[in-house]
């Protein structure tokens, strides 16, 4: 069978499946509610396009210098014609700008950071994404409380703190100052630098999710196989004896245990 695990890292699959970057499911059927045209600039227009999960109920909104053909299926939704292939191609911008939105348990200021350089990147922002992506290693350094006299010793002392993440990740993440400093500005937005910032944001997105989301996977399944082992092995329930009630329930009882314990034979003593 064909490896199709490229489909996994679109946003849209087809005309009517897609992955939604809310619930985080991925081939899921979503459906255009609404697109609008806008002036972009005064010779040029851009079209915005809704798309409506059909399994959280989320809609995001994408924007387009094409005019694609929709078709109505019901009364309220419709649906991208069937001849156009590629549709992630046709879009330059998306919101949300991250192609699956990242996981709560990374820290806010992380979150916002990386999805400002997704939306500078988009817009061909090189500069902006590359400061942005350089602040949240600062950031990060800033809250796994690690010190260093620059960037580059940051990203090492990150790598030292974390041994569990690939440091290929740390090692992508060190180019991204030489970026910053020699190859983006405005007069040099080019393909090469663009390529190289989305596999710097790559890694940095495999790094906050090796750092904060996968321990806290694995204590979440080590906390159901536990469950399952105590409801296969349920543990015997102790039962605590209160020593005095039951000597006040039954008074007697000494007495009546001295009465069923067989008594030696009295006889003569034998010398």
């Amino acid at each position: 069978m064909t490896d199709q695990s490229h489909l996994d890292s679109l946003y849209f699959i087809d005309n009517t499946i897609y992955n939604c970057p809310y619930c985080n499911r991925r081939h899921v059927t979503y459906a255009i509610t609404s697109k609008t045209a806008f002036d972009w600039t005064k010779d040029k227009q851009c079209w915005a396009y809704f798309a409506y999960c059909r399994s959280c109920n989320n809609t995001s909104m994408h924007l387009s210098f094409q005019d694609l053909k929709t078709t109505y299926f019901t009364n309220s939704f419709s649906r991208f014609d069937d001849d156009l292939k590629d549709l992630d191609s046709r879009f330059f911008f998306s919101v949300p700008t991250s192609f699956f939105v990242l996981d709560d348990r990374i820290p806010s200021v992380l979150r916002d950071l990386i999805t400002e350089a997704d939306g500078c990147l988009k817009s061909n922002f090189l500069t902006g994404a590359s400061a942005c992506a350089r602040k949240l290693i600062y950031e990060l350094a800033k809250l796994a409380k690690v010190e260093g006299a620059n960037y580059e010793d940051r990203v090492k002392a990150l790598k030292e703190v974390y041994p569990a993440v690939d440091g290929t990740f740390f090692d992508t993440l060190l180019s991204i100052q030489s970026m910053t400093s020699t190859k983006v500005h405005e007069n040099a937005l080019d393909n090469w630098a663009a390529k190289h910032l989305r596999v710097m944001l790559a890694s940095i997105r495999e790094v906050l999710h090796e750092i904060y989301v996968v321990p806290a996977l694995r204590a979440d399944r080590r906390k159901q196989v536990l469950k399952l082992q105590d409801e296969l092995m349920p543990k015997p329930k102790e039962v605590a004896i209160d020593a005095r009630a039951a000597m006040a329930a039954r008074p007697n009882l000494r007495n009546a245990l001295l009465d069923v314990i067989p008594k030696e034979p009295s006889g003569p003593s034998i010398e």
